[in-house]
This record gives structure tokens, C-alpha cells and sequence, in this order.
């Protein structure tokens, strides 16, 4: 079963992009789709050492706290869910067609294991529709538009993953890539990209640096304290500002400021772009 979001529904970032999909079919959790996150993708032939970088990448963006995007593909994409799930992080798969058609039909149990762990599959078409060629350029836009930055890991020059960079640099997200060997056919379009002013990315930090992410601390204990409930309870999983915090729970913003630092030392909340967002339990 799976649920549509259309309207205010659609994640924010999503409705943002210069063409939002009318709606998205979701199985899994939907709130994982507004969570801060990182698109990984790259070539669907990708080299044992591509796969093992976008599994180690992946691994440690969900251990700071990152939902990891990527298209279920072979290569680069499954590695980059796999390495989420290691860390017992939350991935999203968007698909190029329905729901009920997971591609690579390989993938399936891969794609239980995305939902099983609190992540999400993802797709605009009906749920019954094969996918096509066309199909996955049009989703490429909603891997980027869900995100703050994609990495590409491993791609030619003709790669797909170059219309997701391009797309994510349209929309204004952060366009990464991973430098490979001169010589690989692999490192091609990455390199391209590096030309163009894409961030180089060596390791999590790179990309933590590029999209302005700080690593959210693992909390001390599964509950705040009493005194400080109240605060917690209106930071989630999206920025909160200090102010709409403060009007929340009728407290001054000095008084609102001086809890979310109490929350932030304990490990329950952590700063990002002008507001809180709550650390993963």
C-alpha cells in the first residue's frame, strides 16, 4: 500500500523546483521525504572501488544524520542505499515508474529493506506503469529536488547522472562529484563536472562543508529532560527558527534561545541554517 501527496503535501523543497510534480505516489515513511538530505548517483557499471566510496560516503552522511536519495539502479545507486542501511540510516528510492514495478526487478528485496527501515520509495506515475527510457531524465529531478546536493560517483560523459547534476545546479542545490583515475572512462563526466565548479569530493566532511551540514550528535538519552519537553517537542525534522519555537511554548526568545542551547549540549538538537532540527533517536 502506499499513499499520494499532492498540494501542500509535496515536500517543500520539491515545490520549490521550477517543475514540481502534481503529485508522488510514497510507500514507506512520508515525513522522511522533508528530512535534510544528500542525493548519491552514479554510473549503473560502476567499478568495485565507485561502489565502495558511495557506500562509505552514504554510510557516514546517515551516521551524521542525512537521509541518502538515489534511483534503486545498479552500481553507484544500490551501493548508496546499502550504505544507509548499514549505518541504520533512512534511504529514498525514487523510481522511474510505478510503485508496483520495482526496477531492476533484482532490487526488490533491497526495496523492503529501504521501507523496513523507515525510508521511502518514491514515484510520480501510476502504479502499475513499466518504466521507460524517457521516465528516468523526468525523475532525475526529483532525486536533486528533494536534496540539498547531489554527489556523483563514477559517471561517463553520456551518463544520466549528468542530467541529475545538471538539474540539481538548475534548482540550486549543491553539485558534487568524486575525482577518479585520468584514465577511466568513469571519471569522465565527474571531471567535467569538477571543470565546471563542482566540489570536489574526497570524504563525508567534503560534503558536509559543501552543503553547510553540521553532524548532529547521538543524544544521551531516548527522553529530554521535563524542564525542557516543551521546546523539544516543536523541533523536528525540518529547520525551526528560534522565534516560532518561542511564540510555540510562550516563552521569551531569550528563555526559548537558552533551552535549544540545554537541548544542543545534550545531544538532542543540533544548529542548521538559522534554526534547530532534532537529532535522529
Amino acid at each position: 500500500m502506499f499513499q499520494t501527496l499532492r498540494g501542500a503535501r509535496l515536500p517543500e523543497r520539491l515545490l520549490a523546483i521550477p517543475d514540481p510534480p502534481a503529485h508522488l505516489h510514497v510507500r514507506g515513511d512520508a515525513v522522511v521525504l522533508g528530512a535534510p538530505s544528500v542525493a548519491i548517483v552514479g554510473s549503473r557499471r560502476a567499478s568495485g572501488a565507485g561502489r565502495e566510496i558511495a557506500h562509505a560516503l552514504a554510510r557516514e552522511l546517515s551516521a551524521a544524520g542525512l537521509v541518502v536519495v538515489s534511483g534503486l539502479a545498479h552500481g553507484i545507486d544500490a551501493a548508496a542505499h546499502r550504505g544507509a542501511l548499514a549505518a541504520a540510516g533512512r534511504t529514498v528510492a525514487v523510481f522511474g515508474g510505478g510503485l508496483n514495478r520495482v526496477y531492476p526487478s533484482a532490487h526488490a528485496r533491497l526495496a523492503e529493506q529501504i521501507v523496513g527501515a523507515g525510508g521511502a520509495l518514491v514515484s510520480e506515475y501510476a502504479a502499475e506503469r513499466a518504466p521507460r527510457k524517457h521516465q528516468f531524465p523526468e525523475r532525475n529531478r526529483l532525486i536533486s529536488g528533494l536534496t540539498l546536493g547531489v554527489v556523483i560517483v563514477e559517471a561517463t560523459v553520456a551518463s544520466g547522472s549528468l542530467i541529475t547534476a545538471r538539474m540539481a545546479a538548475e534548482q540550486g542545490r549543491e553539485v558534487m562529484a568524486v575525482p577518479g583515475p585520468v584514465a577511466s572512462p568513469l571519471s569522465g563526466g565527474c571531471h567535467r563536472l569538477l571543470k565546471s565548479g563542482a566540489a570536489l569530493i574526497e570524504n563525508v566532511d567534503d560534503v558536509l562543508f559543501a552543503i553547510g551540514f553540521e553532524p548532529v550528535p547521538a543524544p544521551s538519552s531516548n527522553a529530554p529532560p521535563a524542564s525542557l519537553a516543551a521546546v523539544f517537542e516543536q523541533v523536528g525534522a525540518e529547520v525551526t527558527s528560534l522565534d516560532r519555537v518561542a511564540a510555540a511554548v510562550g516563552l521569551s526568545p531569550q528563555a526559548a534561545a537558552q533551552a535549544l542551547a540545554e537541548l544542543e549540549l545534550l545531544g538532542f538538537v543540533a544548529p542548521h541554517r538559522g534554526g534547530y532540527i532534532r537529532c535522529p533517536s
